[in-house]
């Protein structure tokens, strides 16, 4: 049987893992009793016999079997899902190998391009996925038309075009990367507590000393269906001590970068220097009124939009997430935006105008 006719792809990352998905693309008509000798479905049935979309659990081999699940996709297309690990996967290709199939990466297999192909596997979340998933083929065509444009003498209008594009160039990254929300305050505002509520489990550490966190350290979660990296920075305050001031400078840099920036104040204490000088210098910050379980000693001196928050009462987070999605995403494009994936995408696209 020629190798061109069926192909098999592995869909999972290599490594270990519970389960891992091998890809079965091709016309298999050609030999069903080789194939029946290594799959045998409990239900009896072959591959060619079974119905779309039903999944079928079986043994594949012998001496000693492994246990499968396989599943008729399209009308020439499984999906064979075995035990994780790399022990499982390359026997079952070894064996599609030895009749004939030709062992292939699964972008090859991928009923889209490439560039989108590789996108949707980096996903952040089932969320991005789905904005990725309609993305299909959109890239293309509009490279197409900005290139009839371009080639009719309207550079303009494909200078507009592609411009209205790359807006949504920052959106289209953190589809397959985290959205960097970076806190700060003063030492020993409660940074580490406030993610480690975030994240829903004791990710930072925490220790009731100023100055603790000289460096960046990081966790992520998920807010409304985006992958969020948290990270909790050095406090910041004036210091001669060298290696907290380059804690410090650290943390600068990341609040100064961050796509999203959380300033921290610890309202169970009386405003300070430090507090005062982090309000004026980042006005554009989400301020949080912490521990906010204590007895408020800011008064009439706390921002107005300020949110009240206590991760011991489980409180002001929902309105605190809520803030944070409404900063990084302030506007969802529609379902028919054209939306960069990829800096190859950008590049193209800056090619333009």
């Amino acid at each position: 049987m020629s190798s061109t006719l069926l192909t098999a792809a592995v869909w999972t990352p290599s490594g270990r893992g519970a389960v891992a998905t091998i890809g079965l693309r091709g016309d298999i008509t050609m030999f069903p009793e080789q194939l029946t000798d290594h799959f045998r479905a409990a239900s009896g049935r072959s591959l060619l016999e079974m119905t779309e979309q039903q999944i079928h659990f079986g043994c594949w081999g012998r001496d000693p079997a492994e246990d499968v699940v396989v599943c008729r996709t399209g009308a020439q297309s499984y999906e064979i899902h075995c035990h994780g690990g790399d022990a499982a996967v390359r026997r079952i290709l070894t064996d599609l190998k030895s009749l004939g199939c030709e062992i292939v990466n699964w972008q090859s297999q991928c009923e889209t391009d490439s560039e989108h192909a590789n996108a949707l596997s980096r996903a952040t979340t089932l969320r991005a996925a789905g904005w990725i998933a309609f993305q299909a083929g959109r890239m293309q065509r509009v490279l197409a038309e900005l290139t009839a444009l371009v080639a009719d003498g309207q550079q303009a209008q494909a200078a507009a075009r592609a411009n209205e594009i790359l807006a949504w160039a920052n959106f289209g990254r953190h589809l397959t990367q985290p959205w960097d929300v970076v806190l700060a305050g003063r030492p020993n505002v409660g940074k580490s507590s406030l993610i480690n509520a975030l994240v829903g489990f004791e990710r930072s550490i925490v220790f009731d000393e100023p100055g603790t966190t000289r460096d960046v350290v990081t966790a992520e979660t998920a807010l409304d269906g985006w992958a969020i990296r948290l990270s909790d920075t050095a406090g910041q305050r004036g210091s001669t001590n060298e290696l907290e001031a380059a804690g410090i400078a650290r943390a600068r840099e990341a609040f100064a970068s961050a796509d999203a920036r959380l300033l921290l104040i610890d309202i169970s204490e009386p405003p300070q220097d430090d507090d005062w000088r982090l309000l004026a210098e980042w006005p554009d910050a989400i301020v949080v009124a912490h521990k906010a379980d204590l007895p408020d000693a800011w008064g009439k001196s706390m921002p107005r939009d300020a949110i009240r928050v206590s991760p011991l009462q489980r409180t002001g987070l929902r309105e605190l997430s809520s803030a944070i999605v409404s900063r990084l995403i302030p506007v969802l494009p529609t379902d028919q935006t054209v939306i960069p994936l990829t800096e190859q995408h950008v590049h193209e696209l800056r090619r333009r105008v």
